[in-house]
Formats: C-alpha cells, structure tokens, sequence
C-alpha cells in the first residue's frame, strides 16, 4: 500500500493530459557555456555518490549497501536537492548542445564514479547469485554460498528468494561472471556489463535519428549512472534490445516482434512494454500481426526456457506483493491501455511515461526505463523523461523514501506538474507528435 501515492500521481498526470495537452513549462536558465553544464552534472553526480558512501551499511562484503534509516534525513534533503539541480543542468545543457568530445569525457568521468563501493540496494548481490545458480535461481538451494560468496546470503538469505527474471538475463549473468571467482570482481563485471548496456544505448539512439541534444542529456543523465552502472540494475540491457526493434520495425517488423520477445526473455515486463516499438510498421494488418508474433514468442520461449519453475517464480512475486491492489491494477491496465493507444498511432503523452514501472509487482525508479519505448515514438516525450529522470530516482528511490517524501514532496511535485494542463480542454488528437 506505500506506493500508493506513485499510482495516483501517475493516473493524474496521464489523465490530465489526455484532455488537456500539455505545455512546455516557462523554465529561464541562463546562457552558459556547454562546459559549465556538464561539469555541474558530473560535480554533483560526484557528490551523491559520496552521500551515500556516507550512510551506507558497510561490512565483510565488497560494496556497502544504503539501508532504511531514520536518522538519514539530511542525506535524503541533500539527494532530492541534488536530483532537482541535475534536471535544471540537464535542460541547460539541452539548450546550450554540447561538442561531442566534451559529452564522452563526461560520460566516461561519471562511468569511472560508478565504481565506488557503494549501492543503495543489494540487488547486484542477487544477480551474482543468478549468475551462480544459472537455472536453478527458479528453484535456490538451501545451501548457502561458500567463501567470500556468502555475502550474497546476509542480503537474500538461504535459500534465496525465487528470480523473477527471464531465463536470457540467467544466460547473461553467468556468462559475464562466470571468469571470476571473487564476489568483488563478479560485481565488477555486471557494473562493466551496466556500463556497456549504457553506451549502446547512446549508439542505439543516434542510429534511430534521434538528435545530438537529446542524445546528450541521455549521455549525461547522472540518473541513468545511477541506477543502471553504480546500482548496475539489469533494465539497460532489454531497453537495448526493444530500441534495436525500433530501428529495424518499418523495414523488418517480423525480426522486430522477435527482438521485443528477446528483450521479455531478460524482464518478462517488456513483453508489453517493448510493443510501442511496432507503431513504427506502416501496415495496419502487419503491424497487428506482429504484435501477436511478439507477445505468443515471449510467452513460448519463455516456458520453453524457463519451464514452470520460471512461471511459478513470476507468480510467487506477484502474489506477495500487492500487485491486486485496485491502484495498482488501474495504474497497470492505464500503462496497457497507453501500449494500445500507442500501436494505434494515438498522441503520445508525457505523463505516460510514469504508468509503465506500474506494470512492475513493485514500483521502483529504475522500472523507468520501461517507458522508453514508448517515449521513441514523440521527441518531446523522450526529452520530457531524460530532463525529468534524476529527480524522480532520488524522490522514488526505495531506501531513500520517508513518509514525508512520500506525504509532502510527491504530492508536491505532482500539483506543480498538473499546472502545466490549465486551460481549455481540446480533443484528442491522432497521428505522430
């Protein structure tokens, strides 16, 4: 019932906008040097990671992990703060463009930070052990692991919980970690992992024809450093994989419903997610057909793969997780209505980027990227979700949330935003935006 307050805010922005259009918020922001930007993105990204080097759990383990703590109120006002200046640096920087040179070093600098010892959740320990037990993650041991592994069980016990993710993701993580033999270089590899899956992301945009500005405040997003290469969540990788169908969709729709059905077999999510993508497929009749191919593939490869330990993982976590929550099934069959509105060639709204963690039995920042997709389809909605993006992770963040982020501060933020739909209503329209 905590996240609550996120189904609402989410169902409010998506509603308003789709009776009232949306205006671009009135924001000044100085005329700067690109250079001055990008040094306030990196300066700051540095600054929290050393915030929450300062209130992590450290012990016999190689990264600290950021816990629950009451007495972290400072540090979470700081990261709030921090997360709102980064989105003011990232809309300077979009308007000001930046030389392509100065966007790598950045890039690299925030990639290299990405490396301290610290998370603010221990669920890299977990894909260090998906990428020990391989197949049987869908059935965990009740051994524990031995040596320096066995940090990965004073997070997730013994056995461990069930993985809820697709039998490729098992495939990847054993394979990358598999060389190693220490849990501080197996964490190492999946960071590498979260750091690549990063980069082509950039590479995948540009050769999708999305525009250098844009690609810019992807490259530079602290956000995205934050939670796909320090945190190394796994979500990078199949958003690859759906932005890949998204170039190949007009030319080769039937390889594009088969890379979205590639990308659920890492997160089964975006077997519904990924579908956006195919709005790209000019015929109606093939881009219906494709849709099919997508989701029957994803349904068959993942049983063919994962069997129905993998299936009775998926409904072990749904089941204890609130997911049968009016809210939440409202705000998840809204994200599946925004799906079917999007391959019907309807108006891409830019508060629908915040339905799609909702298709999640949880509700986590990271789940964001879920959304992109989705934002592929309209420019402004794909800007509209970077710009946005640090603030959101620091306010959504699961071991950062207080009652008083939760009670004050979302609410807040979701009043000021609903500010941008005063006016008359006007219809909605069709067609690409």
């Amino acid at each position: 019932m905590i996240f609550f307050v996120y189904y609402l805010g989410a169902l409010a922005l998506a509603g308003a906008e789709l009776f009232r259009p949306a205006r671009a918020p009135a924001i000044p922001t100085p005329r700067c040097p690109p250079a001055l930007w990008v040094s306030a993105l990196v300066c700051t990204y540095a600054l929290q990671v050393t915030i929450c080097a300062s209130i992590a759990t450290a012990g016999p383990w190689p990264l600290a992990v950021v816990r629950w703590q009451e007495d972290a109120t400072g540090a979470v006002a700081a990261l709030l703060a921090i997360g709102l200046l980064q989105a003011y640096a990232l809309l300077g920087l979009y308007r000001s463009g930046a030389r392509t040179p100065l966007v790598v070093g950045a890039a690299l600098a925030m990639a290299a930070m990405s490396f301290a010892p610290v998370v603010t959740n221990a669920d890299l320990y977990a894909y260090a052990g998906n990428g020990l037990l391989g197949r049987f993650a869908y059935t965990p041991p009740s051994v524990p692991f031995a040596g320096d592994l066995a940090a990965i069980n004073v997070w997730w016990h013994a056995p461990m919980p069930p993985t809820t993710y697709g039998p490729l993701w098992l495939a990847v993580a054993r394979t990358v970690t598999e060389p190693f033999t220490t849990l501080a270089m197996k964490l190492v590899a999946l960071r590498t992992l979260g750091a690549a899956s990063l980069a082509g992301l950039v590479l995948l945009l540009r050769a999708y024809g999305v525009p250098a500005r844009i690609l810019a405040i992807v490259a530079l997003n602290p956000a995205l450093y934050f939670e796909f290469v320090l945190n190394a969540h796994n979500d990078a990788l199949p958003t690859c994989i759906a932005v890949a169908a998204a170039i190949v969709a007009p030319a080769l729709p039937w390889l594009a419903a088969l890379l979205i059905a590639t990308a659920a077999l890492v997160k089964a999510p975006y077997a519904l997610a990924g579908l956006p993508v195919l709005a790209g497929v000019r015929s109606p009749v093939t881009r219906v057909a494709a849709t099919a191919l997508a989701v029957a593939s994803a349904l068959a490869a993942s049983w063919f793969a994962g069997g129905a330990p993998y299936l009775h993982a998926l409904s072990l976590h749904a089941t204890s997780s609130g997911l049968e929550n009016g809210l939440h099934v409202a705000a998840g069959l809204a994200a599946a209505g925004t799906v079917v509105a999007a391959l019907a060639g309807r108006r891409r709204l830019r508060g629908a980027v915040w339905l799609f963690p909702m298709l999640g039995a949880y509700t986590a920042p990271w789940y964001a990227l879920w959304s992109v997709p989705y934002a592929l389809g309209a420019r402004r909605v794909l800007t509209y979700l970077a710009l946005t993006f640090p603030f959101v992770a620091m306010l959504a963040e699961p071991s950062l949330t207080r009652l008083w982020t939760l009670g004050i501060v979302l609410p807040a933020a979701v009043v000021l935003s609903l500010r941008r739909f005063e006016g008359s209503a006007q219809p909605l329209q069709s067609g690409p935006s």
